[in-house]
């Protein structure tokens, strides 16, 4: 049988004495008190908090178990304090609002971060397939309308492996679906390959349920197409990489979040005179580690029967996960001048799923949260109108460019993760939630509780400027920037380099 210190029977009864208070004398009714301004996620942390304390005390000899019974004993003894005069001896001496801190340091509301990266990881990938669509569309056909050709010269002579724009009939099936084979043979390989990095940057803001964080990331893709007589196909394979700190307020104690994705996509699009058709669909694997810092401080140097000093652990986490993501796009062509204006209507889907994992604490704390798998889908529609401008060199054509796009998100419910005390799967007692089970229902799980996103924004605008080089040998270069407009908390820049050619 274990043995149970003198000090630890004090503490158990303390803590059994401060659950059951009368009304408006523990952690439970201190966040439900609309006075003390708690938001919904310190409240259903605080009534988890509550709920396990009094299932630890059998069961908190040593480890975690006793960690955790330290931990969300000295919380309930400082909601106690803070509404009665008893002055319990486990008190943290904190105020109001610092205690509300402490309990929103002590959830996984981190873990959005984790969401929000996962799915720029797709929007990535399509944005580089996008910029070749686009590249393929505009460096061919429109490139040689209306005699918008490159100077004849040396990068037009005939012992370079192709010829130069103006050599080229306006009919030619290379360039315009349709018209002899022999100037689709002179163009080149129907066979092209393509090469596109971007680099974002940003940050979100801090809300009352989600953490502020700055991020960085790396897309590269890589692909090959096949031109056909009305259009193209192909076939590229990408890797990501998003990284995000968080940021460190009274709220917030920092960490840092790590998503990267590997994926393959196959494409095609079709032309039909000034219409254009286009198609993508992705699938890719996600790897993601977190780190988060569980802090909040102690002004009791004579807590008793156990010292309080506070807390400040760091909890990490791994997990893998999934997703399926696939867009279509029609659109339209007209010709001014020297400029092109396409106007684009988009439907894009992304289904992600997050497998649910477990922290861990190598101090060996009772913090560690276990999380439920994730699902996030997004439906979104994409307005866009663009300004191409043809601009005659003596090495080729270069095209600037302007882009402004509408999005609209139809799947714009609130994004809600369930998570535990990861102890709760070690108690072995009724009542007590083992490995992999997440109920919201009384009885069933003892400290589970649900974390929720902020509202979604349904609508937000993406404004994009560009250059573009197009060479007599059919190679392409292109450079875009793309500013993210209209979301209430996030920001973001995008920078994108790529590079297009034939076999």
């Amino acid at each position: 049988m274990k043995k149970i210190s003198i000090k630890l029977l004090v503490l158990m009864f303390t803590c059994g004495l401060c659950a059951t208070q009368a009304v408006a004398q523990n952690l439970e009714d201190f966040v439900n008190d609309p006075q003390n301004g708690a938001s919904d996620l310190q409240q259903a942390v605080g009534i988890a908090v509550q709920a396990i304390c009094p299932n630890l005390g059998g069961f908190a000899a040593t480890g975690a178990q006793l960690d955790l019974f330290l931990r969300c004993n000295e919380l309930i003894n400082t909601a106690v304090d803070l509404q009665t005069p008893l002055a319990p001896p486990r008190s943290l001496l904190i105020t109001g609002d610092e205690l509300l801190a402490a309990l929103q340091n002590v959830t996984g509301e981190e873990l959005f971060s984790q969401g929000t990266l996962s799915a720029r990881v797709t929007n990535g990938q399509f944005s580089n397939i996008a910029g070749r669509l686009n590249a393929l569309r505009l460096g061919g056909a429109s490139a040689a309308m209306g005699g918008r050709v490159a100077s004849a010269g040396p990068y037009s002579d005939p012992d370079r492996s192709s010829p130069g724009y103006g050599e080229l009939s306006l009919d030619s099936r290379w360039l315009t679906g349709g018209g002899a084979a022999g100037d689709a043979d002179a163009a080149g390989s129907r066979v092209g390959w393509f090469l596109e990095g971007s680099f974002n940057t940003g940050d979100r803001d801090q809300t009352a349920s989600e953490d502020g964080f700055d991020f960085d990331s790396i897309s590269l893709t890589l692909g090959l197409d096949y031109s056909l007589d009305s259009g193209v196909i192909g076939v590229s394979v990408g890797v990501d990489d998003y990284d995000a700190d968080l940021v460190t307020n009274a709220l917030v104690s920092g960490g840092s979040v790590e998503v990267e994705g590997t994926s393959g996509s196959v494409f095609a699009a079709l032309y039909r005179g000034n219409m254009y058709f286009d198609g993508i669909i992705s699938f890719g694997s996600l790897d993601s580690d977190t780190s988060r810092t569980a802090f909040y401080t102690s002004n009791n140097s004579n807590c008793a029967p156990v010292a309080c000093p506070g807390e400040n652990a760091t909890l990490t986490g791994e997990t893998d996960g999934d997703y399926v993501a696939a867009g279509v796009t029609v659109g339209y062509d007209a010709n001014r001048g020297k400029w092109d204006i396409s106007t684009t209507l988009s439907v894009a889907y992304r289904d992600i799923e997050i497998d649910g994992y477990t922290e861990s604490d190598a101090a060996g704390g009772g913090l560690s949260l276990s999380y439920a798998d994730q699902k996030i889908e997004s439906l979104r529609s994409i307005l866009g109108i663009s300004f191409t401008g043809n601009f005659s060199r003596n090495f080729g054509i270069l095209r600037p460019q302007l882009r402004i796009e509408w999005h609209h998100e139809f799947e714009d419910d609130q994004t809600q993760l369930v998570a535990k005390y990861a102890v709760e799967e070690q108690l072995g007692i009724p009542g007590a939630a083992g490995p992999g089970v997440f109920s919201l229902i009384p009885g069933e799980c003892f400290s589970c509780f649900l974390i929720k996103s902020d509202v979604i924004d349904t609508d937000f605008a993406i404004v994009g400027i560009g250059l573009s080089a197009v060479f007599s040998q059919r190679t392409q270069i292109y450079f875009v920037y793309d500013a993210l407009l209209g979301l209430d908390n996030l920001s973001s820049n995008a920078f994108s380099v790529g590079i297009r050619g034939q076999f």
